[in-house]
């Protein structure tokens, strides 16, 4: 009974936006127009086919907000375990010499290598030695 009502006031209302959008066509230009009345039009034929009746039952049941309620907690319960949960292969570096993976993004330095050492003959490795120098990175 409630849910009806609710149902025809929503109907009206879209009614209401299609006589509106067709007496200001011309005042505020026919795209809005156009707009105002498909709202109204999408109003009520939400309403004809019981769509504000199903949002007005689930706004109005206790039982449907427990089940909001227990959905908001599941979905705190998986993120603080996500936050939590430590990958398996990330395992603690136990010796002084070991460091473990590097981290993203991090160059390795190498060895330094003397002048008689960095003659490749590769002519391409020799352009690319050469940029890097003029960049000031060895």
């Amino acid at each position: 009974m409630f849910t009806d009502a609710i149902e025809i006031a929503v109907a009206i209302l879209g009614l209401g936006l299609v006589v509106l959008s067709v007496r200001q066509a011309r005042a505020k230009g026919w795209a809005a127009s156009l707009q105002m009345a498909a709202g109204g039009f999408l109003l009520m034929g939400a309403s004809a086919i019981g769509i504000v009746g199903f949002v007005v039952g689930l706004v109005l049941s206790p039982m449907a907000w427990i089940g909001v309620g227990m959905l908001a907690v599941a979905g705190l319960l998986f993120v603080t375990g996500q936050k939590l949960e430590v990958p398996k292969d990330s395992a603690k570096p136990s010796a002084v010499g070991e460091s473990g993976p590097a981290p993203k993004g991090a160059v390795d330095a190498g060895p330094k290598k003397g002048k008689k050492q960095q003659a490749s003959g590769d002519p391409e490795l020799e352009d690319i030695e050469a940029i890097l120098r003029r960049h000031g990175i060895q």
